[in-house]
């Protein structure tokens, strides 16, 4: 048996999120009996935290090397990700075995029966779900086939090495760009079992229940009034991706396949999860992202992040992004100056209300496919994909 003092669980956030982590680190306490440790992935300030069922770290105090470069290169859902493998490394030189969980993830039990594989098996994933469905198995070909938030390592030679690849990749590739294969830190581990055929997959049911695997997972209670799967595994943990906290019935924002039937078990769920929630909304949890802004408070818009991606190995090694000179005459030389104050991502959700700036691109795009005809067209629509990231397109950008 691992012994508690040996044992380690840990997430990552930004002072947004930090409602979820402490809600995440109330179950830790109450299943586990010990402090989560919370890595805060945002600009350092005064403030006061619950300390009495979590450590809180800023990822400034760690003495990164380059840490400006990838909170500058990366958004904040690339950058948190970004460093899991790095901060695993780190807590392996103090703790025999560690276990990482996203901060909306929620425990209903304890999770002894993975301390437990671990003292058999170096590393433990969960597959998103198990049960195939053509269109969700295009998702997991998109965004990996491993929910990577959870995972288990143990202080093993394969673990280590298994770390210190993934590190390595995520350091350097950690961006959301699907159309060339990348999904942040997830979609590297899709690959993993190639190199490191140790790594354990977990079937265990009770483990990451989460909107995208309910399908396939229905809740239950036993005799002592404990969550079941399927009436055969001990829900260990919910994975509250997307929370729709105006509306727990619905669970998430983001539509799965049984949203609709708007399921009791998981309005439970919902709702235990939700008060708990409550309790910490602090005002500290409404500061802006600081690594959203340059030292003299300059929004840093997405595609400031992916030209500055492309170039930041011509700076100087020892350069700051968010201060130096170089870098604020590279954003006006570029054009790169972002007036509004935040970005805001447009996707399928908002193809309705924006229906007519679509017909006009498409009124634009049959216009060309008219002009170069369809095979040039082919080759023009390829290019767009590839210009998608201003990253890979270096001659766009004056240094």
């Amino acid at each position: 048996m691992i012994s508690n003092d040996s044992k380690v669980i840990f997430t990552v956030c930004n002072l947004a999120y930090l409602p979820k982590a402490l809600a995440l680190a109330e179950s830790v306490m109450l299943h586990e009996q010990k402090k989560i440790k919370i890595y805060l992935f945002d600009k350092k300030i005064q403030c006061e935290f619950p300390t009495d069922i979590a450590e809180i770290i800023w990822i400034e105090d760690l003495s990164i090397e380059n840490l400006y470069t990838y909170a500058f290169k990366y958004d904040i859902t690339e950058f948190s990700t970004s460093l899991k493998p790095y901060i695993s490394l780190e807590l392996l030189k103090d703790y025999e075995s560690v276990v990482f969980l996203d901060p909306d993830t929620f425990l209903f039990n304890s999770i002894e029966s993975i301390w437990n594989t671990l003292y058999e098996e170096s590393f433990i994933l969960t597959p998103h779900f198990i049960t195939p469905k053509e269109d969700s198995d295009v998702g997991m070909m998109r965004f990996g086939s491993f929910n990577l938030g959870f995972f288990a390592v143990s202080n093993e030679d394969e673990s280590i090495s298994f770390l210190n690849w993934w590190n390595e990749r995520c350091l350097n590739l950690c961006y959301f760009e699907t159309q060339f294969g990348l999904s942040t830190d997830q979609k590297w581990v899709s690959i993993a079992p190639c190199f490191f055929p140790k790594l354990y997959i977990s079937f265990d049911l009770g483990n990451n229940v989460a909107f995208w695997n309910a399908h396939e997972r229905k809740i239950s209670k036993d005799e002592n009034n404990n969550y079941l799967v399927n009436n055969e595994f001990k829900l260990n943990f919910f994975h509250f991706s997307s929370f729709d906290e105006e509306n727990p019935e619905l669970l998430s924002k983001r539509p799965f396949s049984d949203q609709n039937m708007k399921r009791e078990d998981l309005l439970e769920l919902s709702l235990i999860y939700l008060s708990v929630l409550k309790k910490y909304k602090l005002p500290i949890t409404k500061t802006p992202y600081g690594f959203d802004y340059m030292s003299d408070g300059s929004y840093i818009s997405p595609t400031l992040r992916k030209a500055y991606a492309s170039v930041y190995e011509s700076f100087p090694k020892d350069h700051n992004p968010f201060s130096d000179e170089i870098v604020k005459n590279f954003v006006k030389k570029n054009f790169l100056v972002e007036s509004k104050k935040q970005y805001i991502s447009r996707g399928f959700k908002d193809l309705e209300k924006n229906m007519n700036k679509l017909v006009f691109i498409n009124k634009i795009l049959k216009a060309i496919l008219y002009i170069v005809g369809p095979n040039r067209f082919m080759n023009f629509s390829r290019l767009l994909v590839f210009l998608s990231s201003y990253r890979l397109n270096k001659e766009l950008w004056k240094l």
